[in-house]
């Protein structure tokens, strides 16, 4: 792995990493010279002498002068440690293959020079304002050591990169280094990737691709690379045992001093005596692997007639490769004849095609480090250079756009801007297509009659010009931006009365089953999930239907107004399906009610947002009336507008840090509530884990307590692998004691919807053997499903324990409708039987549920919810919880749903107060658009419209202009 930290110390850098535990003397030149372009214009080459390293981490220049002013603190450097998997250190220092080490030390050093021309950066400020420059220029010192602290074989190299770099002007300044810690993960992947390359042309065989493209040399188990690796245990101890979730504060918590004048010759011993008594012969693998490299670099020369040379077969490799990822000929991201090309081209073609697929499935653009990483992490046999050319080839050839102004350094399809722009003509073909059911002034006054007497309530300015502009309007798609709280249900409820009175029958759309419930409940509109509307209407979408069932369908939804509820959750592929179903139906009204700034879906794009900033007809309702607190109200408009800081410091006095285990904390000021305070007060998570945990610590307390149980039962249920398709069509993703669920046939497959046990993985054929229900056994080719198709008809779950007792809430994670068991609805363990359970659903109606019955295995407890989750629910007060750690869930619109969720109290437990708020900060969690990222939508994609007025006149055409000209790449969608 790559790990990065800051040297801190100009003094004790020096000091330390000059200091040698080299294995031989002879790599004692080897383990301390300099790199990069500005060690060669600081005249800085060969060995790196200690005066001068620890002068220029003190910001000191050979030539005179200095990076800051004399007497300001000064960052020293970062120190990047790039490390081999350890049984590749057993083979270069137990076996004495020092050709590892060469391979390894030129791959770290190509891996800094791309990190040069990619990751260097400095900044200049300008009227105020800070501005990043990229250079082309790093200062590196490179050090290999040999041993952990341990005194256990660990080759490693630290490549301390001094705090400057030259600008473009020539002057020389700090260098700005988050970049270099941003892509750590890609930076380790591609030395990894050029190692690989090498070390099998070596004669090696290598073992299976793991995390960031890392992996171990064959022939050397587990059980070997865990006993030479006391000094990782002792971390992963530090961190399970402490409750510490940082590995590197567990790795300094456990640091002891690195000894120095070792007896080498005693070390390499001690270490021969003990793989030969956990019998690996390393000394035996080394000369194999020599008579290996020996044998092909003969074969190679010889080039048979008779037989097919190195690169044939190495493209035979290859192409199986592929087809165990799912990739055929024909795949319009790979060249029709690049069967002709060299093996590690053909790899490159097949990485980036299979990484485009997996990261277009979660957002509509991603940065072209992401791509190569996803590409890397494959681990087919190719190289970084490779995969940027082929990354350059597919955007020179249109198949990926680039983005434009912020957004340089992104990448999206072409397919991804066809369907945004797809979905916003659609919505633009609505415009003027429908009559409006009453005037403006009318609408007015009887919303507010039907909101008075029906409901005794007065709708404010905001409701009351949103349900004006929904009965006015004349064209079929509105929108309705809502802040958190806006009293959404307090006006659908009279606009629904007056739409029945004038013939119109309203029908609630939502994106989960618990908010479908929840609208109707609070408003009375019949409501359905999304995913149920288009898939009753798939025909109609995905078919050509005759005129006779197109009028059919028609007639059934005349005089209809759909509502879909929190629409910042719905995906582009949804949404346009959605607004081209509301247009071929001919609907009535199709209104798009939901708010930007929150969360949004988890498969890719951003929709909403785009309708509003392309100019739908739009209302806003600005007025949060939920909160009923003067702390809460301040700290969630400071929030909903962005100011997470300011947010914070509303909060101060609600905010309680603690130093470990902040899921027990939460769940012990839970408990200790009375239990009518329990009912009104939610607790909210950022994560799975830290939800999982959370729970288990409420059953805990409640059991203890005798508030559940006695009785008790122990399950087996199923957690859903959160994997794209992509990932799924891939052997790798598989492993023994997962279960494999099909919820429609699989015909090529030969498979019958249902549950199966996965039993084995042969990834050299990539198949999976499954077990049926019945004891049968079928083989499963991941490979053979399509590139597209419906993300639910194929679903991977990791089994997990869950004890269950009487009276503990549950929620359900699948559906069985015709039982009232909804994905996501509570219920509550009604009994406990030798055979089974009785649940009471949140309907009230009690449900038994026997041994073998499938709802047994999709059931998981219920007292915390995740952001997700909790989106669109309310309740009184709140515990939430925020862990520094979880870099990718602390989010502001994490933090943005948390907060508005609650009406009068909030708590906040945290790890780290200045770290989760500096996440927060620093993580908008934004979705991303096509559209936007390459700037096709112009001033009106940027400027969006005044509430409530369609677009000018003027600026119509240029939307339009912007829809024609990507209308061609449509086909195939």
């Amino acid at each position: 792995m790559l790990s990065v930290a800051n040297v801190r110390s100009a003094g004790g850098a020096a000091s330390y990493f000059a200091k040698d535990n080299y294995y031989a003397g002879a790599d004692a030149d080897r383990s301390g010279v300099w790199v990069g372009k500005g060690a060669e214009r600081l005249s800085l080459s060969g060995t790196v002498e200690a005066a001068a390293f620890e002068a220029i981490l003190r910001g000191e220049l050979p030539g005179g002068g200095r990076i800051g002013r004399e007497g300001a603190d000064h960052r020293a450097g970062t120190d990047l440690t790039f490390s081999l998997p350890k049984s590749w250190s057993l083979l270069a220092l137990v076996g004495k293959d020092e050709r590892i080490i060469a391979v390894y030390r030129s791959a770290v050093i190509e891996t800094l020079r791309w990190a040069e021309t990619n990751a260097a950066y400095l900044r200049i400020e300008r009227a105020g304002k800070e501005r990043r420059v990229q250079t082309d220029n790093l200062t590196v010192a490179l050090f290999q050591h040999d041993t952990n602290r341990n005194q256990e074989p660990n080759l490693h190299f630290h490549a301390v990169v001094a705090n400057m770099t030259q600008g473009p002007d020539g002057t020389w300044k700090a260098l700005r280094n988050d970049r270099l810690w941003a892509l750590n993960t890609l930076l380790n992947a591609m030395t990894m990737a050029r190692f690989r390359g090498e070390v099998e042309k070596l004669g090696y065989q290598i073992g299976a691709i793991g995390k960031h493209g890392n992996f171990e040399a064959a022939g050397i188990g587990r059980e070997t690379v865990m006993a030479f690796s006391t000094r990782r245990q002792e971390v992963l101890d530090a961190r399970r045992g402490s409750g510490l979730e940082a590995g590197v504060i567990a790795t300094l918590a456990t640091r002891s001093a690195k000894p120095h004048d070792v007896d080498r010759g005693a070390l390499l011993s001690r270490w021969e005596e003990q793989s030969w008594g956990l019998g690996i012969d390393l000394a035996g693998m080394v000369r194999d692997a020599h008579e290996r490299s020996a044998v092909m670099a003969l074969a190679a020369q010889r080039q048979d007639q008779d037989r097919p040379s190195i690169a044939q077969r190495g493209r035979v490799m290859v192409l199986e490769l592929a087809e165990r990822l799912g990739i055929k000929e024909g795949d319009p991201l790979v060249p029709a004849r690049i069967h002709l090309r060299p093996a590690q081209e053909i790899a490159a073609a097949h990485a980036v095609a299979s990484a485009v697929r997996h990261l277009s499935e979660r957002e509509a653009a991603f940065k072209a480090t992401d791509l190569a990483k996803a590409a890397l992490d494959l681990g087919l046999p190719t190289t970084m250079p490779l995969i940027e050319k082929r990354i350059g080839q597919l955007a020179g050839q249109g198949a990926l756009s680039k983005g434009r102004g912020a957004r340089q350094g992104w990448l999206t399809t072409t397919a991804a801007a066809a369907l945004e722009a797809r979905m916003l003509a659609e919505i633009e073909r609505g415009r003027g297509a429908v009559s409006p059911i009453l005037s403006s002034e009318v609408a007015g006054a009887q919303l507010q009659a039907s909101a008075s007497l029906g409901f005794g309530l007065t709708l404010n300015a905001g409701q009351e010009a949103a349900g004006r502009m929904i009965l006015a309007s004349a064209n079929r798609i509105v929108a309705v931006q809502g802040v958190a709280g806006a009293g959404k249900s307090s006006l659908l409820r009279p606009l629904a009365r007056i739409l029945g009175e004038h013939g119109k029958q309203v029908i609630g759309l939502g994106v989960q089953n618990t908010l479908v419930r929840m609208l109707e409940r609070e408003t009375g509109i019949p409501s359905m999930t999304l995913q149920r509307f288009l898939g009753q209407h798939r025909g109609l979408l995905d078919g050509s239907p005759g005129k006779g069932e197109l009028a059919e369908a028609r007639a059934a939804y005349r005089d209809t107004v759909l509502v879909l509820d929190e629409a910042s959750m719905v995906s582009t592929r949804d949404s346009d399906r959605l607004v081209r179903l509301a247009n071929l139906l001919e609907v009535d009204r199709l209104v798009l009610m939901g708010d930007p700034k929150q969360l949004g879906a988890v498969e890719a794009g951003k929709p909403f947002a785009l309708a509003l900033a392309a100019g739908t007809e739009t209302a806003r309702m600005e007025t949060n009336l939920r909160a009923r607190s003067a702390t809460l109200q301040r700290a969630q408009a400071a929030a909903q507008h962005g100011r997470t800081g300011e947010a914070l410091e509303h909060l101060k006095d609600h905010i309680v840090e603690v130093s470990e285990n902040s899921a027990v904390v939460a769940a012990e000021r839970w408990l200790a509530l009375p239990p009518a305070e329990r009912k009104r007060t939610g607790i909210y998570v950022a994560g799975r884990q830290l939800r999982d945990e959370v729970n288990a610590a409420v059953q805990t307390g409640l059991v203890a307590n005798g508030e559940i149980g006695p009785d008790r039962i122990d399950l087996t249920v199923l957690s859903r692998v959160n994997a794209t398709r992509e990932e799924l069509r891939q052997v790798r993703s598989y492993a023994p004691g997962m279960v494999l669920e099909l919820t429609s046939r699989q015909p090529r497959q030969r498979l019958s919807r249902g549950r199966y046990e996965i039993v084995g993985v042969d990834a050299v054929k990539g198949a999976v053997a499954l077990r049926d229900a019945s004891g049968r056994r079928h083989s499963f080719i991941p490979s053979h499903l399509g590139a597209s198709g419906d993300s639910l008809a194929i679903q991977l779950h990791e089994r997990k324990p869950l004890t269950l007792y009487t009276g503990d809430t549950i929620r359900w994670t699948a559906n069985d409708h015709q039982r009232g068991m909804i994905n996501a609805d509570r219920a509550t363990i009604a009994a406990i039987t030798p055979d089974g359970l009785t649940v009471r659903t949140s309907s009230g109606i009690a449900q038994d549920l026997r041994s073998g019955d499938p709802m047994l295995a999709r059931i998981d407890l219920a007292y915390a919810l995740n952001a997700h989750m909790a989106q669109g629910l309310t309740s009184d007060k709140g515990i939430a919880v925020m862990d520094s750690a979880g870099r990718k869930l602390l989010s502001a619109r994490n933090f943005l749903v948390t907060i508005t969720r609650l009406r009068d109290e909030l708590t906040l437990i945290v790890d780290n107060r200045d770290k989760v708020a500096l996440g927060i900060g620093r993580n908008p969690g934004d979705k991303t658009s096509a559209l936007e990222v390459t700037e096709r939508l112009g001033a009106a994609a940027t400027k969006g419209q005044a509430a409530g007025k369609p677009p000018e006149p003027s600026r119509q055409p240029e939307l339009e202009r912007t829809i024609e000209r990507v209308r061609p790449f449509e086909i195939g969608l």
